[in-house]
């Protein structure tokens, strides 16, 4: 979709992604949700503090529920503060 047909529901795409890629349980769930996100950022450009979210938020920090939950979630709840 062209990024102006998908603007009004970015918001909502953006939190319900960024939530299932830090707080979900299963660990191929949220390295899915964080691959949607890459996936979003790179195609449509219109993802909030997108390049930030795609570093903070990768392959790697997401696969222990530890470090999504204690690393990761915080630092991205920073990134709404700004």
């Amino acid at each position: 979709y062209a990024p102006d047909v998908l603007e009004p529901y970015v918001a909502g795409i953006a939190s319900a992604l960024i939530q299932v890629a830090v707080y979900d349980r299963e660990i191929n769930c949220r390295r899915a949700a964080a691959a949607a996100v890459q996936e979003h950022v790179g195609r449509q450009g219109t993802f909030p503090n997108g390049i930030e979210v795609i570093t903070v938020a990768d392959y790697w920090t997401l696969s222990a529920r530890r470090s999504a939950y204690l690393e990761v979630a915080p630092q991205l709840a920073a990134l709404g503060e700004g």
